[in-house]
């Protein structure tokens, strides 16, 4: 029989207030899956044929793939329980 487990987490007080994102891109390689938070840092620009965004990196997380499926859960479920209160969340536009 599982014993239950009981996670403390501590949170240094710098790390509190957290980091702005409002762009996140997710690779992977052999080790599992990053995930880079990101935040634009000029408005968008039109470059030849494309429009180019410059953003800056605030946070980089490395996952092993079964902590990335539970992540997936997760926010799934906190997305619905959002989605609740506030009402559906509109998908970006292309």
């Amino acid at each position: 029989m599982t014993q239950p487990t009981q996670l403390e987490i501590n949170l240094p007080a710098e790390l509190e207030s957290g980091a702005f994102a409002n762009f996140a891109g997710v690779w992977q390689d052999d080790a599992g899956f990053v995930l880079d938070f990101a935040t634009t840092t000029h408005p968008p620009q039109m470059v030849e044929d494309h429009v180019q965004v410059k953003a800056k990196v605030v946070s980089r997380v490395r996952i092993p793939p079964r902590q990335a499926l539970e992540l997936m859960r997760a926010l799934n479920t906190q997305l619905g329980l959002w989605e609740q209160q506030h009402g559906p969340v509109a998908p970006a536009e292309e």
